[in-house]
């Protein structure tokens, strides 16, 4: 079995980046400590970066669960009208999943085209376009998550269509 490293500079991993819009002073509890408890409950490891939270996964659809639980957890409980959540999940190296959440606007995360491959196209998510995330590659399609977590606030899946 690879270490962590190994599987890191091979790019077999799935990350999860965080990083937060901030609009005045944040008014609510940071909420670093409740994505790492989720992403821990996920069997993420955590990466340690100037991001607020990079969490790195072995199992891609853990890493969805765990970022869309998250998402959705921060927006209920700690509710900071000043702290917008920005989440960006990528199979493949850091770099490049960095460069995913680059395209994340406040309380949003974005896929990545190997995220919806790596998940069997089960993703609840809309396309947002192709683009050409990085330099010496072809565009990738990204991908905004519609997930209404049926099994924390009772509303039904979105039928696919």
């Amino acid at each position: 079995m690879a270490s962590a490293l190994d599987r890191k500079e091979a790019g077999l991993d799935t990350y999860v980046c965080v990083d937060y819009e901030l609009v005045d002073e944040p008014q609510g509890v940071d909420p670093r400590s409740l994505l790492e408890s989720i992403f821990s409950d996920n069997d993420a490891e955590f990466i340690p970066h100037d991001l607020p939270v990079v969490a790195m996964f072995d199992d891609p659809p853990a890493a969805v669960e765990a970022a869309i639980v998250g998402q959705w957890r921060v927006q209920r409980e700690i509710n900071d009208p000043c702290r917008r959540l920005r989440i960006g999940v990528h199979m493949g190296s850091l770099a490049e999943a960095i460069a995913v959440l680059a395209y994340a606007n406040g309380n949003q995360i974005i896929f990545s085209g190997a995220i919806d491959v790596a998940t069997g196209g089960a993703l609840d998510a809309r396309p947002m376009g192709l683009v050409k995330v990085w330099v010496d590659s072809e565009p990738t399609q990204l991908w905004l998550s519609t997930d209404s977590r049926p099994d924390i606030d009772g509303r039904p899946l979105r039928i696919p269509t």
